[in-house]
């Protein structure tokens, strides 16, 4: 180790101007001393900074730390963790050792190393369920509290100042400081500044070996400044103007002969400490820019970047995207919080299941909502490993998703996965659809949880041309109406019409609801479309003769109009606009779409109810929330889905469960519609059990607005 004094006041000059410290600082010219090992340089004062190493959690765990009001420096590696944690200015330790337990107790072994007389704390963080004695594990290791942080009692803030209490206690109430002299032992390139000029400056014969160009005898705090380029520079007075703000640590990230390094500066009141952490490519922190803050994982941006950079050298890649069922219901019933912690821990199980994976050649990221993605860079003979790649998705499936114990409930999982593997292809957003498009599909299937994609890279780019397409279809008017007549089961009487939207695509034809609605969920247009449905729906209503005007019309609502705080004004402006009848309107709600705020969703309900709007609830029996929607929302109809009613002719199970919606209909006061009615034999097994109202191909399917006028005047 080297001391140095300044040689040149002018050059000291320079280098205070560059620090900006405030008028009033005395920088003087000193004789060189040595360090000596023995010599302790106190003054870097952790009043309220800790360490934090977290392997797989880091990002959010840090977020969460600091919304306490501490100073959080904080590390997803092993590597030069001693030299870290002392360049922290910390005396508490926060080791995080979930899903990483053999990483984890190494480090707490390397940390403990460091406190020869119990000057600091180590708080370990685990999940007792991962190992049975992990906390008697910690303890031998050498950590000096143990926190169970699954337990939905864990109480991190706490168990953070009770090891603050703790490290003043064994200093004896006095204010915790380092001895300086051990971070010189521990760290090889690094520099140490006095701002006061009665101390010595220093920097480590590792520094100066690694920048034989830099003058650190003249230039002890700019010498390496004075070799960065433009940007970096940039970057490096930017950390600096941090701590002369106030802040009391910032770090840089610089470039030196193409390797990246990360810059570390701490500022103690009196000194200037620099301390440089070489990245390796594999160690690479994307930062927090790039990370998810819920899960700690990649983020979708992040996870595109990684995609790209692989597919443009020509490598193959296989996508797996999971995606969480029922995710929209658990925050319902549990709230965000759970919601947010289910979604840290399958964050954390996927982790743990590709660990053996190197990290340049598997991604694991958080897309966005629910959906997550495993991605892997594949031989060049795509034959051989599809297969089994499938295979290890169906593994990955059953292992990262079973239930999950979170505030002692037992949370059960449905999830679903889509498998897309990229073939002569340099277009990750190609890849990341083919992936969307066969979770979707497995999304919908009740028996199929996976699905490997067979969309070629034409179909996708119809996709993507049909997305673009939609906003101008909405200005041309090539989104159109069909009707679908709803009838009375006892005397066959036509009553009214179900709006449905079609999409007279220029190239394509006619394209159904299901096509419609998909590309617009896709474009972000979901709102607009619904909108100029409803306006052209009431529109064609309101047209009709005086001799229809005892027919109702029927049209969908989604659970996004109903958040929407303007619903209900919007649909009466759109009614009365169009001169047609509240009273003869009928709002049906998809039971599969589920609503997530209820209590306002029955608000508005009820509101136009009160204007004479009837209410019913579509494809009753097929989502998660029909009790839940027959309890809390004012209605008037249930419409059984077709699915159920395609068998009750032969079907004595169907038969007992359309039996029992009539019923459950009936009791409640409701009327029930069976839509999908396609023969005599169903329409007859309707009649028997009580259905009121049907519609389906067996008096016909969905026509044009001019087919189903002359239909009705015929039927009247």
């Amino acid at each position: 180790m080297q001391a140095t004094a300044y040689k040149d006041l002018g050059a000291m000059e320079k280098d205070r101007n560059f620090c900006n410290w405030p008028a009033g600082v005395k920088i003087g010219k000193q004789e060189t001393k040595n360090i000596q090992k023995s010599q302790t340089i106190s003054g870097l004062a952790a009043v309220k900074n800790l360490f934090l190493l977290s392997f797989h959690d880091r990002d959010p765990l840090a977020a969460k730390v600091s919304a306490g009001g501490w100073q959080v420096s904080s590390a997803r590696r092993k590597e030069g963790l001693r030299g870290r944690f002392l360049s922290s200015n910390a005396l508490i330790a926060v080791v995080d050792l979930r899903a990483a337990i053999d990483d984890g107790l190494a480090a707490i072994v390397d940390l403990a190393g460091l406190d020869e007389n119990n000057g600091i704390a180590i708080l370990a963080l685990a999940d007792e369920g991962e190992q049975d004695d992990i906390a008697e594990k910690c303890h031998r290791a050498g950590a000096t509290h143990f926190l169970d942080i699954a337990n939905p009692n864990a109480n991190l803030d706490q168990a953070i100042n009770f090891a603050y209490r703790y490290v003043e206690n064994i200093r004896g109430g006095t204010e915790a400081t380092h001895d300086f002299n051990r971070l010189l032992t521990q760290v090889d390139e690094q520099w140490s500044f006095s701002k006061l000029g009665i101390s010595q400056n220093w920097y480590s014969q590792k520094l100066e070996s690694s920048f034989p160009e830099v003058s650190f005898n003249t230039y002890p705090v700019t010498g390496i400044y004075r070799v960065l380029s433009d940007e970096d520079r940039m970057r490096v007075r930017g950390a600096m103007g941090r701590l002369r703000t106030g802040a009391t640590q910032a770090a840089v990230a610089h470039f030196r002969n193409g390797d990246k390094i990360i810059h570390h500066l701490y500022d103690s009141g009196e000194r200037i400490h620099g301390r440089l952490e070489r990245v390796t490519d594999n160690e690479t922190d994307i930062g927090w820019t790039g990370r998810d803050m819920v899960s700690g994982l990649r983020n979708g941006s992040s996870a595109r970047n990684w995609m790209r950079s692989r597919l443009a050298t020509g490598r193959n890649l296989g996508l797996i995207m999971f995606g969480v069922k029922n995710f929209a219901t658990i925050n319902a019933a549990y709230g965000r919080s759970v919601g947010d912690e289910i979604m840290r821990r399958i964050g954390q199980r996927l982790i743990s299941e590709t660990l053996g994976f190197s990290i340049d050649k598997c991604l694991v990221a958080r897309m966005d909502g629910q959906n997550f993605v495993v991605v892997m860079e594949l031989l060049s003979d795509l034959s051989d490993v599809a297969l089994e790649y499938t295979n290890y998705a169906e593994e990955l499936l059953s292992k990262v998703f079973e239930p999950i114990s979170v505030e002692a409930r037992n949370i059960g999982l449905v999830a679903r996965a889509g498998v897309a593997i990229a073939s002569d292809s340099s277009d990750e957003a190609v890849l990341i659809r083919r992936a969307t498009l066969a979770l979707a599909e497995a999304m919908a299937s009740d028996a199929l949880p996976l699905i490997v994609s067979n969309s070629s890279e034409e179909n996708i780019l119809v996709e993507q041309q049909l997305e673009s397409d939609l906003a101008h279809a909405l200005e041309r008017g090539d989104i159109t109406i069909a009707l679908q007549p709803q009838i009375k089961v006892e005397t066959g009487q036509l009553v009214g019409a179900e709006a449905l939207a079609r999409w007279n695509h220029p190239t394509l034809g006619f394209l159904g609801a299901a096509t419609l609605f998909s590309v617009a969920e896709r474009a972000g247009l979901m709102e607009l479309l619904s909108s100029h449905i409803h306006k052209l729906a009431f529109k064609i209503a309101g047209h009709w003769p005086e001799s229809l005007s005892f027919l109702r019309l029927s049209i969908n609502v989604t659970a996004g109009d109903l958040a929407n705080a303007d619903f209900v004004e919007g649909m009466m402006q759109a009614i009365e606009n169009a001169g047609f009848e509240a009273k003869r309107t009928t709002l049906e709600i998809t039971e599969s779409e589920l609503i997530g705020d209820l209590k306002s969703a029955a608000q508005r309900l009820s509101a136009l109810r009160e204007q004479g709007l009837r209410i019913a609830i579509d494809d009753f029996g097929t989502g998660y929330s029909s009790l839940a929607y027959l309890k809390n929302l004012p209605l008037d109809y249930i419409k059984i889905d077709s699915g159920l009613t395609g068998d009750i002719s032969g079907s004595t199970k169907d038969q007992v469960v359309v039996k029992s919606i009539i019923e459950m209909g009936r009791s409640l006061g409701l009327s029930v519609i069976a839509e999908g009615v396609e023969t005599e034999a169903q329409l007859t097994t309707l009649a028997e059990q009580g259905c009121q109202l049907f519609q389906g191909f067996l008096r016909s399917g969905p026509i044009s607005a001019e087919e189903f006028e002359i239909y009705a005047l015929l039927s009247n």
